[in-house]
């Protein structure tokens, strides 16, 4: 059995990795929601640019259209138990029609403005940031757990 001084340097040493994870995530979201509002102004500059017609909810998808697959998909480390998973991973498919996998960028035309093909790449990157950031709370939610593991082990110890 541990001693109560080996246990208060485990909890010493958790305690400042969850302080450490904290900030990481507050950092993430932040980044995440900058993108997200910089993804949202890039997309109204291109209806600006191109005129409500050619970008807006017209041109999505309904319920007639063809089925498609998304071109990212994010999966667990354990498929049978989504909130038992201890990483989460983003996965990119490549365009293929034949599969399903369409670009829908494509939705708005052949020529499409610069603004939305970075808006595009904003909320690719918001995706990723978001998957970056989950992560980091299932690592903050294991050191919580095993801190709450450790202050029980030193309050038998006492």
């Amino acid at each position: 059995m541990a001693s109560k001084t080996d246990i208060c340097e485990l909890m010493d040493k958790l305690t400042i990795e969850v302080l450490d994870l904290m900030e990481d995530e507050v950092k993430q979201k932040i980044e995440i929601e900058k993108n997200s509002n910089s993804g949202q102004l890039l997309m109204a500059k291109a209806r600006y640019i191109q005129g409500q017609r050619t970008v807006s909810a017209s041109q999505l998808p309904t319920e007639n259209s063809a089925e498609f697959n998304a071109l990212a998909t994010v999966s667990t480390d354990s498929p049978e138990s989504p909130r038992r998973a201890s990483k989460v991973t983003l996965e990119q498919h490549p365009v293929d029609k034949e599969n399903g996998f369409i670009d829908p960028i494509k939705w708005f035309g052949i020529l499409v403005p610069q603004s939305l093909q970075l808006a595009r790449n904003r909320f690719k990157k918001t995706i990723e940031l978001a998957v970056d950031c989950t992560n980091t709370q299932l690592r903050l939610n294991r050191c919580m757990n095993q801190l709450e593991g450790l202050r029980q082990m030193k309050q038998v110890a006492s």
